[in-house]
């Protein structure tokens, strides 16, 4: 038997104003990140401080991001009509993948300013990226945001409530809680495998979660239903085919920059009588 979710998205209303599941539980996944990115800053000897400060350049910059490639992608046509309904996020959506790319930028743009390295920047946030997406994602699986297709499976989920933007008596993949035990497993590892990753060079943490994250998310597409774009792949795919590219980068330039420390390492003890 599939399992059966009829809840209604918005939890309650505040003088009128609708709180949705979603959006407390991305305020858990926000708390749940920042709390981790503050605990790897101490330990790297970067100031928690900056840890907040970069948390509200990232949130804006991944709101940004997140809002204008669902636009570009599902909205596109009818702007011409009514042009504030880019703000409009309450009645459209936001693609993960956008919101990605503009916390990576974001992330660069304050490391500069403030003098940090940009690979420990990025090993910084890693891990609390991980978890705090594999938490988001339980909010999207109770609203039927990012739905699978239909199957048979006996772990098959069912949306009754009208309001869930998933197809409703269907029995549909739950992608949803596969991206987030995915995720959560993503986290485990490089959660428990940064200090190692650490010695090996700046950036790997990093170049671990990217890419861990774009080879979840190409495998699970398979099971969105969501039209091929190029080559039986969709967007997301090929955006996903970027994002473990990226990741390669930053591990060649990650051992490329620890290289010289080793070898430094390697002769101090070499000479030592």
């Amino acid at each position: 038997m599939p399992f059966v979710i009829d809840i209604d998205p918005v939890a309650f209303t505040i003088l009128g104003v609708p709180v949705r599941w979603y959006g407390m539980i991305l305020v858990v996944a926000a708390w749940v990140a920042i709390w981790l990115a503050q605990r790897e800053a101490r330990r790297r000897g970067v100031g928690a401080q900056h840890v907040w400060d970069a948390a509200m350049w990232v949130g804006v910059a991944a709101l940004v991001g997140g809002r204008a490639l669902y636009v570009i992608q599902n909205e596109l046509p009818t702007l011409g009509g009514d042009p504030a309904h880019v703000l409009m996020v309450w009645s459209g959506g936001l693609s993960f993948y956008g919101g990605l790319l503009g916390a990576l930028v974001a992330l660069l743009l304050f490391a500069r300013r403030r003098g940090i390295s940009l690979l420990t920047a990025l090993d910084i946030a890693a891990p609390g990226a991980a978890i705090g997406q594999a938490i988001g994602h339980l909010g999207c699986l109770i609203g039927g945001d990012s739905y699978g297709i239909p199957t048979d499976l006996p772990w098959a989920v069912v949306y009754r409530n009208p309001a869930s933007m998933a197809p409703q008596g269907v029995p549909l993949h739950p992608t949803q809680a596969y991206e987030a035990i995915l995720l959560g497993g993503l986290f485990v590892v490089i959660w428990l495998g940064r200090e190692r990753l650490t010695r090996l060079g700046a950036g790997l943490t990093a170049s671990a979660y990217l890419f861990g994250l774009a080879v979840i998310r190409f495998g699970l597409f398979f099971l969105r239903d969501e039209p091929a774009v190029f080559l039986g792949l969709k967007t997301a795919q090929w955006l996903g085919i970027g994002i473990a590219g990226l990741a390669v980068v930053v591990f060649i330039v990650a051992r490329h920059q620890a290289r010289p420390v080793q070898s430094s390492s390697i002769q101090l003890e070499a000479s030592r009588p």
